[in-house]
C-alpha cells in the first residue's frame, strides 16, 4: 500500500500567488476554421493537425488566453481549473472504499524508487544512471535530477553495443505516460532468462529507460495543479516552458508560442531548458538507433517531422513504414506532430536516431486500472520495434591512426533531407546506425582532421542491415605526378607527395592493374594489385627505382621507370602509386596516392 508523502499532504491546495492555474475548456461542434486557428495558438490535447476526434475539442489555456480563445470559439465551455492531483487521487480511493492509495501513478520520488527496485532485483542487468550528473548534464531549475535505468547484460559498463532509449513525461500532467516506460523495463527484465528474444535484445543492446523528463513539473502536478504541462521556469509574471517545443530542430517554426504564459511557450531560446539539454546530452553520448517518447493522449503515433517541415517522398515512405509498424499492433492511429521543436524531431535531425512519439490513452490521468489496460495495448507495438527494427547500414567509424573511434558525420546522396538532418557516430566507440530509404545511395563519412570517404549502398528492404566498417585517413590526401611519354627506351619520372610527412618512409608500388586492389579493411583499398610487378617492386628491381625512399622536407620523393628499348613492349600498360608508412597506423600504412598508368608506345 502506498501512502502519500507528508511533503505532498502539507502542500494540498497550495497555489503560488504568482501562478495562474491553467483552465480546461471544451469547444463543442468545432468548425474546420476554428480548429485551424486553435491549433496554431493553443494546447489542444484531443485534436491535432486537421484530425479532430469527433466534433468535441478540449483546449487548455492560461488565464490570460481565455479572451483569445473565446474570440475564436465563442461556444467554448469552461470545465474547470487545475488542482492538486494528490487530492484527486485521495478522493478516488475514498470513493472506492480504500483506506489508503494503492500503487498507481508515480510521484517524483516513486519513479526513482521503481528504478532502485529494479536494480536491487536484477543486479548486473540493471544500473541506475543520474543523467543530470553525466558530463554535460544539468539539474533542473529546482535542483532535481533526471534518472534513467540502463539495462544490458553488463549494465555497469559502457559496452560497444547499439543503444535504444524509451522516455516519458516531458509534459508533467501526463501521469499515465511513465507507466509505459516502467512496465517496459519490468517486462524486459522479467523476460530475461526465459524469453530468448528478450534475452538476445538485452545481451546485444544497451536499453535506457527514462520514465520522467520533467520532475519539477510533475512535483507541481501532485502538489498544486493537475493540469500543469510545462517545467517550472520563472518567466517573470508567469511560469514554465513547454519542454516538447524547446528542442532546437526547427525551433519556433510552428505550433508553439513566444508568450511565457502560453501552454505551448517554447522558451527564450532553442534548447534553453536544463531538461532539454540533459536529454540531448544523453542522446549525443549514446547516438541510439531508436528512441520512443510516450505522451498522452490521443492513441496516436506521430510522424518525425512537424507539418511545417518539408519532407521528401523517400523519407515520408520510410517514416510511414515504421509509423505503421508501430501503431498497427496497438490499434492506434497516426498523425503529424503538433509543432516543431519536439524531442523526436530533434533526435533524428541532430544524430540520425529513428524517433517516434506515442500518444497513449484517452485522458491524462484516467483511473489507474485504465492505464494498466492501455499499457497492455501499447506493449506489442513497442516490443516489435525493440526486437525487430534495425538500421539499413551499421558499423563503426574509426581513424586509420590507431583505429581510434571517431564522432563522424554521415550523410547520403541523392539528398532527400531538406533541413540539414545528419546521422552521427558515437564518440566513445565510433558506432553508427544509418536509416536509409529503399534505393541506392552514396553514403559519405566525414570527421574533422580526416579525409571523407564515400561508398555506394543499396537498400533492398527494411530491417536487413548491412554491416560496414569504415576507417578514415588523417590529414591531406597524398598525390602523384609523372613526367615522360612512355616511349620505349625512355624514362618516366614519378613524384609522390604526402603532405606533412617529411622524414617518413615511402614506397612506390607497381602493378599490372588496380582492381580489386589491396584491401586493408574498413574501406581502405590501395589501388594496386598484389601481383608479380608489385612483389618485384617490394624487393627491388632495375626497372623502377628507387621503390623505397625517405620523404624530403616537403613530404616528397621521386622514382624513375626505365623502359627497355624493345619494340614488342608497345601497348603494355602498368600502374604506379605511392604509399607512406607510419607505425601508428593500421598495418603501418598511413596513406597512399591514386595510381597513374603508363602505356608504352613505340
Amino acid at each position: 500500500m502506498r501512502h502519500l508523502p507528508a511533503t505532498v499532504l502539507c502542500l494540498l491546495g497550495a497555489v503560488a500567488a504568482q501562478d495562474r492555474p491553467p483552465r480546461l475548456y471544451v469547444v463543442p461542434r468545432v468548425t474546420p476554421a476554428q480548429l485551424a486557428l486553435l491549433q496554431q495558438q493553443f494546447d489542444l490535447p484531443s485534436a491535432c493537425c486537421g484530425v479532430a476526434h469527433g466534433d468535441r475539442v478540449e483546449v487548455v489555456v492560461d488565464a490570460t488566453e481565455v479572451a483569445a480563445l473565446l474570440a475564436i470559439a465563442p461556444q467554448a465551455l469552461w470545465v474547470g481549473v487545475g488542482r492538486p492531483f494528490a487530492t484527486i487521487e485521495a478522493e478516488r480511493f475514498a470513493a472506492s472504499g480504500e483506506d489508503a492509495p494503492d500503487a498507481g501513478y508515480y510521484t517524483v520520488a516513486e519513479v526513482e524508487a521503481e528504478i532502485d527496485a529494479m536494480v536491487a532485483a536484477h543486479p548486473g542487468l540493471a544500473h541506475k544512471v543520474n543523467l543530470s550528473a553525466l558530463p554535460g548534464g544539468l539539474t533542473t531549475l529546482q535542483g532535481r535530477s533526471i534518472f534513467a535505468l540502463k539495462v544490458s547484460d553488463n549494465a555497469a559498463a559502457d559496452e560497444d553495443e547499439p543503444a535504444i532509449v524509451l522516455a516519458a513525461q516531458h509534459h508533467a500532467r501526463e501521469l499515465n505516460s511513465p507507466h509505459m516506460v516502467i512496465r517496459a523495463m519490468q517486462r524486459v527484465l522479467a523476460g530475461y532468462g526465459t524469453d530468448p528474444v528478450l534475452q538476445d535484445l538485452v545481451d546485444g543492446h544497451e536499453l535506457w529507460f527514462v520514465p520522467m523528463c520533467n520532475p519539477d513539473g510533475v512535483d507541481y502536478v501532485w502538489s498544486t495543479n493537475n493540469l500543469w504541462r510545462k517545467n517550472r521556469r520563472n518567466n517573470g509574471g508567469s511560469f514554465g516552458v513547454d519542454q516538447n517545443r524547446n528542442y532546437p530542430f526547427l525551433w519556433s517554426l510552428c505550433g508553439s508560442s513566444a508568450t511565457g504564459s502560453s501552454e505551448t511557450y517554447r522558451g527564450p531560446t532553442a534548447g534553453s531548458e536544463p531538461e532539454t539539454q540533459t536529454l540531448r546530452n544523453l542522446m549525443a553520448w549514446l547516438r541510439p538507433q531508436l528512441y520512443l517518447d510516450f505522451h498522452s493522449y490521443g492513441r496516436d503515433v506521430l510522424r518525425m517531422w512537424a507539418p511545417c517541415a518539408t519532407v521528401s517522398p523517400a523519407m515520408f515512405t520510410l517514416q510511414e513504414h515504421y509509423v505503421d509498424a508501430l501503431r498497427a499492433p496497438m490499434g492506434y492511429d497516426k498523425r503529424d506532430p503538433s509543432g516543431s521543436g519536439e524531442a523526436p524531431e530533434d533526435h533524428f535531425a541532430s544524430g540520425g536516431t529513428l524517433s517516434f512519439l506515442i500518444e497513449v490513452g484517452t485522458s491524462f490521468q484516467p483511473p489507474f486500472v485504465d492505464t494498466v489496460a492501455e499499457e497492455a495495448m501499447v506493449w506489442p507495438g513497442v516490443a516489435g520495434a525493440l526486437q525487430a527494427w534495425r538500421p539499413a547500414l551499421r558499423g563503426h567509424v574509426r581513424s586509420s591512426l590507431g583505429s581510434q573511434p571517431l564522432a563522424a558525420t554521415i550523410s547520403f546522396a541523392p539528398n532527400v533531407l531538406n533541413h540539414g538532418e545528419v546521422t552521427k557516430s558515437r564518440a566513445r566507440d565510433g558506432r553508427y546506425g544509418l536509416w536509409l530509404p529503399i534505393g541506392t545511395w552514396d553514403v559519405t563519412f566525414a570527421a574533422p582532421g580526416h579525409q571523407s570517404r564515400t561508398v555506394p549502398v543499396t537498400v533492398a528492404g527494411y530491417d536487413a542491415p548491412v554491416d560496414l566498417e569504415v576507417l578514415l585517413e588523417t590529414g591531406a590526401a597524398a598525390s602523384i605526378t609523372k613526367v615522360g611519354s612512355g616511349q620505349v627506351g625512355t624514362t618516366v619520372t614519378f613524384t609522390y607527395t604526402s603532405p606533412g610527412d617529411a622524414g617518413k618512409d615511402a614506397f612506390f608500388g607497381w602493378s599490372f592493374g588496380t582492381v580489386p586492389g589491396i584491401d586493408l579493411g574498413g574501406l581502405r583499398v590501395i589501388p594496386l594489385n598484389n601481383d608479380f610487378l608489385f612483389t618485384n617492386a617490394w624487393i627491388g628491381n632495375p626497372f623502377l627505382a628507387p621503390t623505397w625512399v625517405t620523404l624530403d622536407g616537403n613530404g616528397q620523393a621521386q622514382c624513375v621507370l626505365s623502359i627497355p628499348p624493345f619494340a614488342w613492349l608497345a601497348g603494355l600498360t602498368t600502374y604506379v602509386g605511392g604509399m607512406t608508412f607510419d607505425p601508428g597506423y593500421q598495418y603501418t600504412i598511413k596513406t597512399w596516392s591514386p595510381a597513374l598508368d603508363v602505356t608504352i608506345v613505340p
